[in-house]
């Protein structure tokens, strides 16, 4: 299973599927990664707004991993204050 790993701040980190991305998009300044099977990760910051340029960092990262195995790279988002949810679309 590919995935991405989003900077955190004090040196942690999270992962995030890059399994059936079906889009990556920016929604009420969160990233929201939609998967095929009904599912979606959101990315958010508890303390500023997410960004396009966030997305495209996603996306960047996605493209790296697509059907690739090994170590994820780590994506570097505006903000390190980052919670990361799943949930059923």
């Amino acid at each position: 299973m590919g995935h991405i790993k989003l900077d955190k701040s004090a040196g942690a980190s999270d992962i995030a599927s890059a399994d059936g991305v079906i889009s990556v998009k920016l929604v009420s300044n969160d990233v929201v990664v939609s998967y095929s099977g009904s599912t979606k990760t959101t990315i958010a910051s508890t303390g500023s707004n997410l960004t396009q340029a966030d997305v495209q960092l996603v996306v960047d990262a996605i493209d790296v991993m697509d059907g690739a195995s090994g170590p994820a790279p780590l994506v570097k988002l505006s903000a390190t204050d980052l919670t990361v949810t799943g949930a059923s679309l």
